[in-house]
């Protein structure tokens, strides 16, 4: 029996090294992950640096005949970095401004125009104005003047003719006979001065019809002489947005600076041809950089905006930079971690932190850490 047992005692030690073993195992993953886990929900976050930048583009083709900056160069916002050549431009400036000339001398023509026909109007307006009113009522009192003579004429003639027959009779003396005779003869006269006036208030309406088809003809001259002074304003107001288009392209020859910043990239040489839209420079604004980095949100209710926290960068060892919490994404990019069916924990996501550094030591593309302890 005694030598059976001790035959089975080392494989009994092996089956003790071997649980121990896994044992032991066991008990360093599970602190890996726990140091894992707690390394990612405390920091320091990896992220890299950014910062504005412009590409200063044409908006005009042509050669590049002066080019005034270098890379590395720092500009001032609005500063002249380059210039496009402007020859064929300043000739179409010429053109344009030659063509506003003309359009204003034509619109001052038909403007003369105009006022000529709205004073032929108004003239027209007023001898129509004047003899307009009299004409009627000079044709209503002629009407009524022939009527009354013709009355006046018929009655003397009666009278004539009644005397004339008494007087054959011997009941009217030759005085009386001569009295009527001579009733008559004025009242005749009386008639064809009725029939003169007649004609002359007829005469004096056919003047108003003339001065109607004279301010009818100064009227439509006048709607004519409107026209052209129209069409002249248009032409002018053409002219000169033709002209302002020109002197705009002529602006856009000389390329400034977006922004204040520092030339990271130069795309052309002086002389060279460049096309509409393409990028001259690239101005990037590196005292106003920023990093982003993604922090669990175990870490969110530590973090809040206007922040100070401490970034440090490889590039610098030992050096610490200052930053400031600026923005904290509302909606959560991507889980941080899975949960393990051995472990039970849920998924912590990650939420986008954006930490002002407006440090121009740190370029854009550098690897930085961020420390919101």
């Amino acid at each position: 029996m005694m030598a059976r047992n001790e035959k089975q005692k080392p494989g009994f030690l092996l089956v003790c090294v071997i649980f121990l073993v896994l044992f032991c195992v066991a008990l360093f993953l599970n602190g890996c992950a726990s140091t894992g886990s707690a390394t990612l929900e405390k920091g320091p976050f990896s992220g890299m640096v950014n910062a504005p930048e412009v590409d200063v583009t044409t908006k005009i083709p042509g050669r590049v005949v002066k080019l005034l900056v270098r890379e590395g160069d720092s500009v001032a916002q609005g500063q002249l970095v380059a210039e496009i050549d402007s020859t064929d431009l300043r000739a179409k400036e010429k053109a344009a401004l030659a063509a506003v000339e003309a359009a204003g001398a034509a619109m001052q023509k038909a403007k003369a125009g105009m006022e000529a026909a709205e004073a032929a109007a108004a003239k027209a307006r007023a001898a129509l104005g004047a003899v307009s009113e009299s004409a009627d009522a000079a044709l209503a009192r002629a009407q009524a003047g022939l009527e009354k003579a013709r009355e006046d004429a018929s009655l003397a003639g009666q009278t004539y003719k009644r005397i004339e027959v008494l007087y054959q009779n011997g009941a009217a003396t030759a005085q009386q006979l001569d009295e009527a005779r001579n009733k008559l003869a004025a009242a005749n006269a009386a008639l064809e001065a009725a029939r003169a006036d007649l004609a002359a208030a007829k005469a004096q309406k056919d003047q108003v019809n003339v001065y109607r088809a004279e301010l009818a003809t100064a009227m439509a001259a006048r709607a004519a002489a409107e026209a052209d002074l129209n069409s002249a304003r248009a032409a002018y107001q053409r002219a000169k947005a033709e002209l302002q288009e020109v002197r705009a392209n002529l602006l856009e020859t000389q390329l400034r600076a977006p922004m204040a910043g520092t030339v990271t990239s130069r795309n052309v040489e002086q002389g060279e041809m460049v096309s509409t839209g393409m990028p001259l420079l690239t101005i990037t604004a590196r005292d106003r950089n920023w990093v982003d980095v993604k922090v669990p949100e175990t870490m969110l209710g530590k973090i809040s905006l206007k922040k100070e926290v401490t970034v440090t960068s490889a590039a610098f060892p030992g050096k610490k930079f200052k930053g400031k919490v600026t923005a904290i994404n509302k909606k959560a990019d991507f889980a941080t971690y899975r949960a393990t069916n051995e472990r039970g924990d849920k998924d912590i996501m990650a939420f986008n932190v954006k930490v002002s550094l407006n440090n121009p030591s740190l370029w854009p593309g550098m690897m930085v850490e961020v420390n919101f302890e």
